[in-house]
């Protein structure tokens, strides 16, 4: 295998991780939408790359 097809893995991985883990600490609008994009990012991996740029729009706004 190359360099660029372990670092293309590697990189898919991390942002795989990070969607779970975002997913897991994150306090969603919807209970529903946490659960589905949870069982959906684990079963389906590419999934991961939607709910990045998803993310800001399933989110309860944060007060600062």
């Amino acid at each position: 295998m190359s360099n660029i097809s372990l670092i293309a893995i590697a990189l898919f991985i991390v942002f795989w991780l990070y969607s779970v883990v975002s997913i897991l600490n994150s306090e969603f609008e919807d209970s529903k939408a946490k659960v589905f994009w949870l069982v959906g990012v684990f079963f389906v991996p590419f999934l991961a790359f939607f709910y990045l740029f998803m993310k800001k729009n399933l989110l309860k706004e944060q007060p600062q």
